[in-house]
């Protein structure tokens, strides 16, 4: 039962929420934390699962880079 989605809000570093479109951690899943952390940017990767850094690679390079540039 232990749950820190009302503690979400207190995150002040840019964040990068990222998941698969075949991704056990559905977008109902990542929905919450992207509500609620203030300054953030969700990308999910279309051909992958929970791996997106191995089944993308070249594409999950480009997100991660664009985000830090960011």
């Amino acid at each position: 039962s232990w749950d820190i989605t009302d503690r979400l809000k207190n995150i002040q570093a840019p964040t990068l929420l990222i998941n698969g479109y075949y991704d056990e951690a559905t977008d109902s899943v990542s929905e919450p934390y992207f509500r609620e952390v203030p300054h953030i940017k969700w990308f999910t990767f279309a051909e992958s699962s929970h791996m997106p850094h191995w089944e993308e690679r070249d594409r999950f390079m480009e997100v991660v880079s664009g985000f830090l540039e960011y």
